[in-house]
């Protein structure tokens, strides 16, 4: 085991209900994973979509889950009001910036724009020296296939130093995603990234 210990898991993802079925079943398979490894779930607090999904799937199997929900968004038939713990922000920044703060994890399951802008943020302050947490992608199904073939062009044509793959993990199911978790080693990564 390594010095790294977790406790929270922010878990970015989909709120569409329209997604394929085999979405669901891996977000339920990842909740009662994190469950059993005794992680709360940090997330945007719906309770639809694989948002939703994971947060049942967790409660279901004896584990926590923080909601933390932006006002706007705090609509009755989107919020999940079975939560362990509700955190209500003013805006969406301040929404984004506690579940940073609080997770001590990041996984980003398939998802929209919404999932792509909160996983590119916590890479890129990871870049930057702000925090050295795990980054989890999910690839579930090669959801993310294309997106990570681009990130090989963005190292291919120079826009990013090679050494940054050890941004984020990919993973294809959720006891690989928790095993990496249990054994997560900081990476010692390029301070020179401006040079």
């Amino acid at each position: 085991m390594s010095e790294y210990k977790i406790s929270h898991v922010a878990v970015y993802c989909a709120s569409s209900r329209d997604i394929d079925e085999h979405y669901f079943t891996a977000a339920d398979a990842l909740g009662e994973q994190m469950a059993n490894n005794k992680w709360t779930l940090v997330y945007g607090g719906g309770s639809t979509g694989l948002m939703g999904q994971v947060a049942r799937s967790l409660q279901k199997h004896g584990g926590k889950t923080l909601g933390i929900t932006p006002e706007v968004l705090k609509i009755d038939a989107l919020i999940n009001t079975r939560d362990d713990e509700q955190i209500i922000t003013h805006d969406m920044p301040t929404r984004k910036n506690k579940m940073i703060e609080v997770a001590d994890a990041f996984i980003a399951l398939p998802g929209g724009f919404g999932t792509l802008e909160e996983l590119f943020e916590v890479m890129t302050l990871k870049q930057l020296g702000f925090h050295n947490k795990p980054i989890v992608i999910a690839n579930f199904h090669g959801y993310y296939d294309q997106l990570l073939d681009f990130f090989e062009e963005i190292y291919r044509q120079k826009f990013s130093k090679t050494i940054y793959r050890q941004l984020y993990y990919i993973a294809s199911d959720a006891k690989t995603i928790v095993e990496y978790l249990n054994h997560y080693v900081p990476p010692d990564l390029d301070k020179h990234w401006f040079v």
